[in-house]
Order: structure tokens, then sequence, then C-alpha cells
């Protein structure tokens, strides 16, 4: 359960998360923004979430405390965070050259234009699940619960996921003129800071699951 939580803490700074905070609190309403995109992320992501536990669930591969696809999970998904993190701090050549060329791709665009579109991002930048949510669906499915508390741990797991989407959503519902005052100070921080905090959180993460899946072979 703590590998699960700290999971979802994980996904929460996944740099597409990052960059939709940014760009929403960037809109004349933000609040609207995140709200749309919030639904479209949630529903997608348990819903998909859901159907991967319960596949996984039928799997014989990965059955057990000990299943023998254990260490292929962990290993693959700490070497693609790894990856994506390097990638992340050193973006190749061609993809500054296009973002400079053709700008914010479709996903900013479409958040950036309304609330409509807001959701379709959220839907579409969330049917296929990241990399530390695969695991921690993985780790769902191996807990063999029931199906009423499968869902509450799936949602809540999409619920810390999408933390940085919803604390400022709620700040502006419970104080919108002193949020709207505070924003562009934590909008230029995360802008500043967000990519280093994604690029440590992934390579942490990235080095856990490849020790994880050390100990799954020779535990």
């Amino acid at each position: 359960m703590p590998e699960l939580f700290l999971l979802a803490l994980a996904s929460a700074v996944w740099p597409t998360l990052l960059a939709v905070d940014v760009i929403a609190l960037s809109t004349p309403r933000p609040a609207k923004i995140l709200f749309f995109f919030l639904v479209g992320g949630l529903a997608t992501s348990v819903g998909i979430g859901l159907a991967v536990v319960f596949t996984l669930e039928d799997s014989t591969a990965f059955t057990g405390s000990s299943s023998v696809a254990d260490p292929v999970v962990y290993f693959a998904a700490g070497t693609l965070a790894l990856l994506v993190a390097w990638l992340v701090a050193n973006p190749p050549n061609w993809t500054r050259r296009r973002k400079k060329k053709e700008g914010p791709g479709w996903s900013e665009r479409a958040i950036a234009r309304g609330a409509a579109l807001a959701f379709v991002a959220g839907v579409a930048l969330n049917i296929v699940p990241g990399v530390f949510p695969l695991v921690g669906l993985r780790d769902i499915s191996q807990l063999d619960y029931g199906a009423a508390a499968t869902l509450a741990l799936v949602v809540g797991f999409y619920l810390v996921m999408f933390v940085l989407i919803e604390v400022p959503l709620i700040a502006y519902l419970v104080a919108p003129a002193r949020t709207a005052a505070e924003v562009g100070r934590f909008n230029s921080w995360l802008r500043n800071n967000g990519r280093r905090l994604a690029v440590a959180t992934l390579y942490v993460f990235g080095a856990y699951l490849i020790v994880r899946g050390i100990v799954a072979v020779f535990g």
C-alpha cells in the first residue's frame, strides 16, 4: 500500500500533467479549464484503470505474490522511466526545432482554447496509462480485493495522481480572490522548476523500480 501511494505521487509530477497545470493557469479562466480537464482525465483513467486491473487479475502470469512477470514489469517500467527522464532533461534537437517552427502541440492548444477542448485533451492524454500508474494498477490487481475495494483503490490512486490539478481548482472554489493573486507566483515557479522536478522524480522512481526488479529476481 505505501508503494501504491508513492507511485501515485510520482505520477502527479509526470511532465504532461505539469504542462497542463502551466497552460491552464495561464488562461483567463483557469478553474473552468482545470475542471473539465480533470473530469475527462479522471473518468478515462478510472475506466481504463479498472479494465487493466480486472484483466491482470484474470491473467495467470500476474497472479500470486511473486509471479514470474514481476521482474519484467519492474525492469521495463524502471527503464522506461529513466529513458523519459533523460529525454526530458536532454530533448533531441529535432523536437526543439519543431517546437520553434510549429509552436505548441495540439494538446497545449486544446487546453488553452476552452473547456470543451480541455475535456477532450483530458480524455486523449489519459487513454494510455503512464509508466507509474501501470505498476500501481498491477499492485492493485495482486491485492485480490473485492470489486468495491478495487474501485476505491483505483479512484484513490488517480485522485492522488491529479492532485496538482485538484489543489488549484479547490483553491479557486474556496478562495477565488486570494488564489487569483497567488496563482501567478505558483505558475512562475512551476515554469522554472517543473522540468527539474519531473526529471528528478523519474530518475528516483526509475531506479527504485529497477531495484524492485532485482529484489523480485533474487528475493
